[in-house]
């Protein structure tokens, strides 16, 4: 049965049909999930804004005020192929910025795309001063708002009688503006009742119920657990592990950050995680938020987790949410649980974390208000971000931790402790550290015996010189170039020899790359086969991979000792000298290609060689790295502008968020696989999951020049119709096909 056409609607109906949402449900409904969101996440606060729950009451009870305009109605009558003539926000904004609350004029103003807008676009006269009203997108032709403005205020007073008849009178009352971090946390708040309201008028489905954090009942289980794990490598090793994680558990510090520096092998995960789950119990919070630099830290990380800490009667997946663009959930409760950051322990990448705070969407603001009364643990923190991004990030750091009852722990076996810079922070400290003096003194001198570092003094001078080099040193081996190309050049060049040959790279979709990975535990697991190697151009951290030499072409001080990580492992090579990592220098000819990223860094490592850094203990992997990372800012004359912290400061929203960006990867998605290809084109429905699975990321430029073409109806989804390999070189063996059929005198037309 229809709704009655004077009942006002905040939503047409469904596809199947139905009835709309009627308005006074939606506003009813946005008000309490709002409210309910922004309570808990201020019981967290030190100073909580005493007039923030009004203006976020405010903004719930007007975010959709310009939908009641007549011609908005008649069109969500209509069904779900209407469009609205007239945004709707605008009516929202215009009432409360003249009530003056304009908190919650903002928030109206931004909870719809694109979001949160440019303070000066919007406050500053000569800019014509619109003060947050018009259509949504600024770049809309200036006749396109003054219209938009002329309609709502010919119409706000019956706008707001029909509001009043239906919800009853609402007093915005006034609330000042905050901006920055509290700006997107309100606004997170807001949007995720929004959204969460719209789903379940749409699907009829709640947001699934997160299971409790139990935190002392998960902090024993994970006693239990690494109490019964089984020794790998030698006693001593053993012994270190055991004393790291009772130091890290029980560690005496009240301080709301800290780092953690330990070497490979000390359980890292385990004992960062015990020392956050005591201070969850001690402190009550909400959610420990794990954040990587890459996903198969993530995937490694949760296998151990979701063993140690679920409880019994409890899905795994649920417990421990992995929100990454890979992860694979096996219900709709664990993506939600995930993606909104309701778990009790999430998992995600740096990529997510630190552009979610600095993001001016609402939909990627959603899960923000999450954060709040949170135990951080950023892993491998030598590589969660770049130097230049660090100052902003710090300072949304040291809110989240001295006003908004999170704790951040720093940790990694190659530690940059940037917070010692004053290039970096604007006014440096010494964090606490998590491993005792004693025990780092004991694990970095057991670190002389595990692994060594040298440098191969001239440059080789050819890939057949280079697999020669390689191949004489004892195995398994591995080696990593600077670039994909180079990788899959020199893998070619290993493969034609007559060696056995494994080549993991970016070249090879996700399904194929899983399927190598595969290969290489099971061939490393295999004592009685040495003699082999794998070449790649994407291992360094977080891949539980342990080989017994390695050759790393030169990029910087970090990625080195990380390479480190990856040799030698659990010490099951100390009876034979132990591992050895070679920083190597290579011609660019024969198909090695520079990568301009490893220009500066290059230098600082070889100079650290030149010096005699690389002798431990004297010289720990954190003073290296961080000695480096001081010395490139110099050589580049500094960081420069802080272009994400200037224009925070300036409330220039959209620029922080784009100038937050971690990864600027102008990359197209292109599929490799034809069956896949077949199936979009006959446009069958696919999972993104699956699309994901069967193509590969490749630079724009590339796109253009190897003129690969789109797929039928798809502006930026493309196919490879050149050869792809996809047991060795994956699309490279294309290129390189390419790369000598052009050499040869051809071209592609």
């Amino acid at each position: 049965m229809p709704v009655s056409p004077t009942v006002p609607l905040a939503h047409s109906a469904g596809e199947g049909g139905g009835v709309g949402d009627p308005y006074a449900r939606h506003i009813q409904r946005v008000r309490a999930g709002t409210q309910a969101r922004a309570e808990v996440m201020l019981t967290y606060a030190a100073s909580p804004p005493s007039d923030l729950l009004g203006a976020l009451d405010a903004a719930a009870a007007f975010h959709d005020l310009g939908k009641l305009d007549v011609q908005n109605q008649t069109e969500l009558r209509r069904g779900r192929e209407a469009r609205l003539p007239w945004d709707h926000i605008d009516a929202g904004v215009a009432h409360l910025g003249q009530s003056g609350n304009w908190m919650a004029a903002w928030l109206v103003r931004a909870h719809h795309a694109p979001g949160l807008p440019c303070y000066a676009l919007h406050f500053d006269p000569d800019e014509l001063g619109r003060k947050l009203r018009g259509r949504r997108r600024d770049e809309r032709d200036l006749k396109e708002h003054q219209i938009q403005i002329r309609r709502t205020d010919e119409r706000l007073a019956q706008y707001l009688a029909d509001h009043e008849a239906v919800v009853g009178k609402v007093e915005p009352g006034n609330a000042r503006v905050r901006h920055g971090l509290t700006m997107r946390l309100a606004l997170s708040c807001l949007v995720d009742a929004d959204h969460a309201d719209t789903a379940w008028f749409d699907t009829g489905c709640e947001l699934p119920q997160a299971p409790l954090p139990r935190w002392d009942e998960r902090l024993a289980q994970l006693d239990e657990y690494v109490g019964s794990l089984t020794s790998e490598g030698a006693e001593a090793r053993v012994r270190d592990r055991i004393e790291f994680y009772a130091a890290c558990r029980d560690a005496g510090t009240e301080a709301s950050m800290v780092a953690c520096e330990g070497p490979v092998g000390l359980g890292k995960t385990t004992a960062v995680t015990a020392h956050l789950l005591r201070h969850a119990i001690k402190g009550s919070f909400r959610h420990l938020i794990i954040v990587a630099p890459y996903t198969n830290i993530i995937s490694q990380t949760a296998k151990v987790l979701r063993c140690a800490l679920t409880l019994s009667g409890e899905s795994p997946e649920e417990v421990v949410a992995e929100h990454h663009h890979r992860a694979d959930f096996s219900g709709r409760s664990d993506r939600e649980l995930a993606v909104l950051w309701r778990a009790p322990i999430i998992l995600t990448t740096a990529v997510q974390f630190f552009e979610t705070l600095a993001s001016n969407h609402p939909g990627q603001l959603r899960k923000l208000h999450e954060v709040p009364g949170s135990g951080i643990f950023l892993d491998e923190a030598h590589a969660a971000l770049p130097a230049h991004l660090w100052p902003q990030n710090w300072r949304w750091l040291r809110e989240l931790t001295d006003s908004l009852s999170c704790r951040v722990v720093f940790a990694s076996g190659s530690l940059a402790r940037f917070w010692e810079n004053d290039e970096i922070v604007d006014t440096p400290v010494k964090l606490p550290e998590l491993l005792p003096p004693a025990l780092a003194a004991r694990v970095f001198r057991g670190e002389r015996s595990r692994i060594h570092y040298a440098t191969v003094g001239r440059p080789v001078e050819s890939v057949n010189q280079l697999v020669d080099l390689i191949a004489r040193t004892p195995g398994p081996r591995l080696a990593i170039l600077n670039t994909v190309q180079s990788a899959a050049v020199v893998a070619r060049t290993f493969h034609k020899a007559g060696h056995r040959i494994f080549h993991l790279s970016t070249a090879l979709c996700p399904r194929d790359r899983d399927a190598v990975t595969e290969k290489v535990i099971s061939q490393l697991d295999d004592k009685d086969a040495r003699d082999w190697t794998l070449v790649t151009s994407c291992v360094e951290s977080g891949v539980d991979f342990s080989f017994r030499t390695a050759f790393r072409e030169r990029f910087s001080t970090a990625s080195l000792i990380q390479v480190g990580g990856r040799v030698n492992r659990h010490g099951e090579f100390d009876a034979s000298g132990g591992g050895c990592v070679f920083d190597i220098l290579i011609d660019p000819d024969g198909g090695i290609t520079e990568n301009p990223a490893a220009k500066i860094s290059r230098v600082v490592l070889g100079k650290q060689f030149r010096d005699g850094r690389f002798t431990y203990p004297e010289v720990t992997p954190a003073q290296l790295v961080s000695d480096a990372m001081a010395e490139e800012i110099g050589r580049r004359g500094g960081l420069g502008r802080d272009a994400v912290g200037k224009a925070e400061a300036q409330r220039d929203y959209p620029t922080v968020a784009d100038e937050g960006r971690v990864i600027r990867a102008d990359t197209r998605l292109v599929v490799v696989d034809p069956f896949l290809r077949e199936q979009i084109e006959q446009h069958r429905p696919l999972g993104f999951r699956t699309l994901l699975e069967g193509s590969v990321q490749i630079w724009v430029n590339k796109v253009s020049l190897l003129k690969l073409p789109p797929l039928p109806g798809r502006r930026e989804l493309y196919f490879w119709p050149y050869e792809y390999d996809p047991e060795m070189l994956g699309y490279m063996a294309g290129v390189l096909c390419l790369r000598q059929f052009m050499e040869q005198g051809g071209a592609i037309i």
